[in-house]
């Protein structure tokens, strides 16, 4: 047997091993593809979740700074065309926060702290007044306390922001969610 027939040999092989995984793999893909599912943040064009339904709830005020944080990462999640001239929903939230020391030391100075964000919501049918949709968001954030007035500050600050990024996400992908299952 010359070097040439075990080269050739070698590459059946690989094919061979190609083919099976080929084999293998092409049902999965094919029941996936049957089984309805469609990706929620994708492109699909005017009948996409993130297009056409979350475009339909108005977002109604929330109190206080951080709430009208939240308020601006929803609008911007919610609305790619601006909003919405005659909103089919409703979301409304709220917004409560509290922090806890976490690590003291023996003069009982905390050294690291945790940031829970809680924001109940409920989407509501603008037309009735009906709940369609309750659920809480909440976030758990913690940070380093920091001596430095103005380092303390920042930390708190960029805390309450990656807690309002989170919340936002879970706000908007369960709203999604919901209303894509909406007939």
């Amino acid at each position: 047997m010359s070097s040439s027939d075990l080269h050739t040999g070698s590459k059946a092989g690989v094919r061979r091993r190609r083919l099976l995984a080929l084999a293998l793999v092409a049902p999965a893909v094919l029941a996936t593809a049957a089984c309805g599912f469609q990706p929620m943040y994708g492109n699909l064009g005017a009948n996409s979740i993130g297009s056409a339904e979350l475009q339909q709830v108005e977002i109604n005020g929330i109190k206080d700074r951080y709430g009208q944080k939240l308020r601006n990462l929803l609008i911007d999640r919610f609305y790619a065309d601006g909003r919405p001239a005659a909103p089919r929903y409703r979301l409304e939230t709220a917004l409560t926060a509290s922090e806890q020391k976490l690590s003291l030391q023996k003069d009982a100075t905390a050294t690291r702290a945790q940031l829970v964000v809680n924001a109940p919501y409920q989407l509501i049918d603008a037309a009735t007044g009906a709940i369609l949709f309750q659920a809480n968001a909440r976030s758990y954030i913690s940070y380093n306390v920091l001596e430095q007035q103005y380092g303390a500050l920042a930390t708190v600050e960029n805390a309450y922001d990656r807690a309002l990024l989170e919340i936002s996400n879970e706000i908007t992908t369960r709203v999604a969610a919901q209303l894509g299952r909406k007939p």
